[in-house]
């Protein structure tokens, strides 16, 4: 995936039109030469020449737009990633809406392993509009889930990658990293070639690959195998359980989950997936395994969301208080946990603080459904864990318990 910007495919983009940077106009004529030299070099792939003009040009006239531009796409074409991240920057400072310098800025600090910034800027740039080029675009997209997979935010990484996938990528590369997320591998302890780790990894990625086709028959054939070759692989019941959720078939997703908490009891996402899946169902039992989601990760504020919401099920409502008022203070512009919140803020009788939550959760859910009109929106609740059963059941509120003053 990296080698479709390494093919010719900075020097095409680099006056592009479509990228609305205007041309430089100058009545310096030492400014029109260096700008014509600059280019002149550039189109003859003298690379390093081009840069250095470049740059003497945007020394005598820095609020140039296409040659800061110009300049990081040289740059980054040298992987010179630093220098173009601070090319782009400048860019952006005078574009502030153009995706596409988004874009590459945020390419710029995946190689430069700053992937909090990344994700930002990659996620920005899909909002905003990035070059209509395909190649561009799955490059974003599989970049973003790189940075995703090293800050094991894995059903973020899922979602990119479906993306590539809908749109017809089917490489080893988005293949593996599909295998990775799935099961919850950073890059950094990728197994090696020709390794059992390895071949659980392409097999998994493949099984993902087609539940995203909705061949759920194929898929799992293939979770079935390893299941039966590696009983024991860490992870592989998880994913074959997250699985069987998107299949919806949830008493074999929550046998998966047990057995990967067999190997391991404090696995807090197989926890989760199970509370979840209870939600609604059977709360009462859900409770016990929220429960012990935070007793391991007490940091982790979606358990604490989690568990309020089974508590509210329960009639707990005192006990949900605390859990939602915690999750609230990571959440803050979740308009879900608000709705939780002044739910449990009702039926204890604070009725001031459920009217002061209802109108934040009406006003922060129409910001919103205004946020999923635009293509790249992401949401940090479900980062990690995540699955179509959280999906379906904790995204929207319970139309039929509308928080009361």
């Amino acid at each position: 995936m990296r080698a479709l910007l390494r093919c010719g495919f900075c020097a095409s983009l680099l006056f592009a039109p479509a990228l609305g940077l205007p041309q430089g106009r100058s009545g310096s004529q030492d400014f029109r030469q260096l700008s014509e030299q600059a280019a002149q070099a550039s189109e003859e792939n003298r690379l390093s020449d081009a840069t250095a003009l470049y740059r003497r040009a945007l020394r005598l006239r820095p609020g140039w737009a296409e040659g800061w531009w110009s300049l990081g796409t040289l740059q980054y074409d040298q992987n010179q990633y630093a220098e173009a991240a601070a090319s782009f920057e400048e860019l952006i400072a005078l574009r502030p809406d153009n995706g596409t310098a988004h874009a590459m800025l945020g390419l710029c600090q995946v190689e430069l392993n700053q992937d909090g910034p990344a994700i930002k800027n990659l996620s920005l740039a899909r909002r905003l509009g990035v070059q209509n080029d395909a190649r561009l675009q799955h490059v974003v997209l599989f970049q973003t889930s790189r940075a995703q997979l090293r800050k094991r935010r894995f059903g973020d990484a899922i979602d990119a990658l479906t993306l590539l996938v809908k749109d017809g990528v089917r490489s080893d590369e988005v293949v593996t990293a599909l295998g990775m997320a799935a099961l919850r591998i950073e890059p950094q302890h990728a197994p090696a070639e020709n390794t059992p780790g390895r071949d659980v990894v392409a097999r998994v990625g493949r099984a993902q690959l087609l539940t995203i086709l909705k061949d759920f028959s194929q898929a799992r054939q293939i979770f079935l195998l390893l299941s039966t070759e590696y009983p024991t692989y860490p992870e592989l019941h998880f994913a074959f359980g997250r699985f069987l959720l998107d299949a919806h078939e949830t008493d074999q997703a929550i046998a998966e989950f047990r057995q990967e908490l067999q190997q391991n009891p404090h696995h807090v996402s197989a926890l989760l997936e199970i509370a979840a899946v209870r939600y609604r169902v059977d709360s009462a039992d859900g409770v016990r395994y929220a429960l012990q989601a935070v007793s391991i990760s007490p940091e982790l504020p979606f358990a604490h969301y989690l568990l309020g919401l089974l508590y509210l099920d329960t009639d707990r409502a005192a006990e949900a208080v605390p859990e939602l008022e915690t999750a609230r203070k990571s959440f803050t512009k979740q308009a879900q946990v608000y709705f939780a919140l002044g739910n449990a803020y009702a039926r204890v009788g604070r009725k001031e603080d459920a009217a002061r939550m209802r109108a934040e959760f009406t006003r922060l859910n129409a910001a919103e459904k205004a946020q999923k009109q635009q293509p790249g929106s992401d949401s940090d609740l479900y980062g990690e864990p995540s699955s179509g059963i959280l999906g379906e059941k904790l995204k929207q509120p319970n139309a039929q318990a509308q928080p009361k003053p």
